[in-house]
């Protein structure tokens, strides 16, 4: 509960998901470049006492960007 409450008062987090298997969320984080990005991850997240550990994923291209059925 501690840290959903501190992740939505996070701005730069802009989506959380609680997901199964061997993590129990998602983030989607929106960062303006590498540098900020790690400073965030140490000086934000990383201050989370309720944050066991993490791991971090790059999009590197897009490949298909959909939302719903077309009908």
């Amino acid at each position: 509960a501690e840290f959903t409450r501190i992740i939505q008062e996070i701005p730069q987090v802009t989506e959380c998901y609680n997901i199964s298997g061997s993590y129990d969320y998602l983030l989607k984080i929106h960062a303006p470049d590498m540098k900020y990005y790690q400073e965030f991850i140490l000086n934000v997240l990383g201050t989370i006492d309720s944050l066991g550990s993490l791991e971090s994923t790059f999009v590197m291209d897009e490949v298909k960007h959909e939302y719903g059925i077309h009908i």
